[in-house]
């Protein structure tokens, strides 16, 4: 499992195909690496329209997460499996 720790430079929500059946939310961050400065981007989600509500919340959750860490320049870590771009995990360094 890859590890990229750096800080939060964007964050996106978009949904797509809406009121279609295959409608879907995409929620996505930017994270700007520290040791190198490269930024990488990675998927906080992908939805489905038929996913469960709790599904939802806990993207709701990523989301604001992201957002204030993004906010406050806090150090994030963002773990993916190094060949897709979802993160398994968002931890954020809090002072």
């Amino acid at each position: 499992m890859a590890e990229t720790i750096g800080i939060i430079t964007n964050v996106k929500v978009a949904s797509f195909l809406v009121g279609g059946p295959g409608e879907f939310d995409v929620g996505a961050i930017t994270v700007k690496e520290t040791s190198t400065g490269i930024s990488w981007f990675f998927y906080l989600w992908l939805t489905h329209v038929d996913d469960p509500a709790v599904q939802r919340v806990l993207n709701a959750q990523r989301l604001a997460l992201a957002r204030e860490a993004a906010f406050r320049k806090l150090t994030v870590h963002a773990f993916n499996d190094g060949a897709g771009g979802t993160l398994f995990e968002l931890t954020v360094d809090i002072p």
